[in-house]
């Protein structure tokens, strides 16, 4: 039964290659020969893959539920006595895991696009598009089985075992980083629809058509809306796992997942602005492709062992593999540029200077997206970068204060083009000017307080000013638009995006401090008491964990707290941190060691405004989503 298990994988796999194969030839040959039949059999045969593709995943997961460790990635991530939802992110732990999530997503997705988008097609009356888009989905779902047949091979075998096996790594048991890949890969793939549909309207002579970026808007919402709850959702993994007090640690495949935000958003904007300018037709197409590009960046690099990041997976046979599909998917998004630029079609931006219109706002926020976005890829890659100009081996990183720099700057302007533009929008409606000026009064009186009463750097004092006078003009435009779905969804998404500015930027100045607390020892750092009260130890399903109990105290409030490390059996020593969420501020301890003298060493640090930033996250996913409930014009 184990090897059948195997053996029926691998013959799905084939049939799905088989059926991405032939779904290829038939739209070439609808291309060639002008026939509407091969394109409806190219488009079943991908409908049918995608079934199968379903049924590969369920097969893999019911062999991780059953611990079919004769199957070489159950042996490797997976053991007997994981929690079931455990298991489950078992498959994901590892480089064949995730690459098999993510081509499974990558067939739900292009399917549900064909499905949904039939009749839509059709109605174009344009077989070219519709042969360009399937020729160019089902070749980058060929090429994705291939890799996972030919050499990520979820269901090879290895040696048989009946113990526990290996299991997953420790830091990877928690609920944040069980959702993360999912929520990510669904992101992932859903940012191949606009990849295809730009690249075929251009191919097809169809980019001057209005109906081709109607199909753009809500797939990239749907690729923004879960690639930022996964970057969220792992930033709190990262504040509560690894114990450093930091929700960002400027890691390179972090960052390149901050890239592919920050050109989502650009190409969204950019989608927006073609209703106002023909203009931004050239952003949308240079935009909206990019993403799904770097997300197969962000596959190579954590593949590759180019870069070090905490992210990695082992160097891969498949690295260079990826490294090639990259470079086609590219190639082609170039000519793709070329094309639009030599068929005159379509007028570039051209700015004569800022003006006050909607136009410019979203001009200049696309610089900034894409600036910050360069900037940041420039910086994560820089230790290659001089390598390769010095031929040395001294690896040269950036600090985390330059990226903090950057990302502060830009979030100012941003914060400000926010309320600039939403100003912008309410010029028409009664009383402009007293909502002007109610919104810069706001911005004044936030900055003179904060100057005048506290300690906040001069920059912060600034942030919080302008995201105040951009705060209440969005506000007064939801309270204008409260019936307009579209403009709630943008208004909520802008809002967390202002609160995101403020409480990121207030998150990086913490205040912590090590020490060493003797049992019934006492401890202050700036308002809070800390007392160490006993050191608890306990053992459940041969984990160890110990660590000393710490009662916090601040006014009225007290807490106890547990920072602890576990020790599994296999000599792994994972530490778990302690935090109490408080509105304005965290306190955050994690338990080093035990001196030699019996003392325990404690890091303790003070948060300012977590809750806030979470907020800030849900607001945004929350205005992504609402985004998508808006009926297709």
């Amino acid at each position: 039964m184990l090897t059948g298990m195997s053996v029926l994988g691998q013959v799905l796999l084939a049939v799905i290659l088989s059926l991405c194969g032939f779904a290829v030839a038939s739209a070439l040959l609808a291309l060639k020969l002008k026939a509407e039949s091969a394109i409806g059999r190219a488009r079943g045969a991908m409908l049918i893959a995608a079934g199968l593709s379903i049924a590969v995943l369920v097969l893999i997961i019911v062999a991780f539920l059953m611990d079919v460790f004769s199957i070489d990635i159950v042996r490797r991530y997976s053991s007997i006595d994981l929690p079931i939802y455990y298991k489950l992110s078992a498959l994901w732990a590892g480089s064949t895991g995730s690459l098999l999530l993510w081509s499974v997503g990558i067939f739900i997705i292009f399917a549900f696009w064909l499905r949904t988008n039939a009749d839509r097609q059709l109605a174009f009356g344009n077989l070219k598009f519709n042969a360009v888009a399937l020729s160019i989905g089902a070749g980058i779902c060929f090429a994705f089985t291939a890799l996972l047949i030919f050499f990520a091979k979820p269901f090879a075998v290895g040696p048989v075992t009946v113990d526990s096996s290996i299991g997953v790594n420790p830091l990877l048991q928690n609920f944040w980083m069980f959702i993360r890949q999912p929520l990510l890969f669904i992101g992932y793939s859903a940012f191949l629809i606009p990849f295809v549909v730009v690249l075929a309207a251009v191919f097809a002579g169809r980019a001057g058509d209005s109906e081709i970026y109607c199909q753009l808007k809500p797939w990239l919402l749907v690729g923004l809306c879960f690639l930022s709850a996964g970057i969220a959702a792992g930033a709190r993994w990262s504040y509560i796992e690894l114990g450093q007090g930091s929700f960002w640690a400027w890691d390179p495949v972090e960052n390149v997942s901050l890239l592919l935000w920050f050109v989502g958003v650009a190409a969204l904007h950019s989608l927006i602005g073609i209703r106002i300018a023909d203009k931004f037709r050239f952003w949308t197409i240079t935009l909206a492709p990019l993403p799904f590009i770097l997300c197969l960046f962000i596959a190579f690099i954590t593949r590759s062992g180019i870069i070090v990041s905490l992210y990695s997976f082992a160097g891969t046979v498949s690295s260079l593999v990826l490294s090639v599909f990259i470079v086609c998917c590219f190639l082609l998004w170039l000519i793709c540029i070329i094309c639009t630029v030599k068929s005159g079609s379509i007028s570039l931006l051209k700015t004569s200077g800022f003006r006050l219109d909607k136009r410019e706002a979203l001009f200049w926020a696309n610089v900034i997206f894409i600036f910050t976005a360069a900037a940041i890829g420039v910086a994560t890659f820089w230790p290659v970068i001089w390598q390769a100009i010095k031929s040395s081996d001294l690896v040269v990183t950036l600090p985390p204060l330059f990226y903090n720099r950057i990302v502060l700057v830009a979030g100012i302007i941003l914060a400000f083009l926010v309320g600039f533009a939403t100003l912008i929008d309410l010029q028409e409606h009664r009383g402009f000017i007293l909502q002007l000026l109610g919104s810069c009064a706001a911005g004044l009186l936030c900055f003179g307080l904060i100057l005048r009463f506290s300690q906040v750097p001069l920059l912060l004092t600034l942030t919080c000013g302008i995201c105040a006078f951009s705060l209440i003009a969005v506000l007064i435009k939801l309270a204008i638009n409260l019936k307009q779905t579209s403009q709630i969804a943008s208004g909520i998404a802008h809002l967390g995006l202002l609160l995101l500015v403020v409480a990121a930027s207030f998150s990086s100045d913490k205040l912590g401090v090590q020490t060493a607390l003797d049992e019934k020892g006492q401890f202050e750092l700036g308002k809070y008491e800390l007392f160490c009260e006993s050191f608890k130890r306990e053992s459940f399903a041969g984990v160890t964990k110990e660590g000393p109990e710490i009662v916090v105290t601040k006014d009225d409030l007290q807490r106890k707290l547990w920072p602890h490390q576990c020790l599994y059996p296999d000599g792994r020593r994972i530490a778990e941190v302690a935090v109490h969420m408080g509105l304005f501020e965290d306190i955050y301890i994690s338990f080093d060691r035990l001196s030699r003298a019996g003392s325990v060493i404690i890091t303790v640090r003070i948060k300012p405004f977590m809750f806030w930033l979470w907020l800030a996250a849900v607001l945004i996913v929350a205005g992504l989503a609402l985004g998508l409930s808006r009926k297709k014009s």
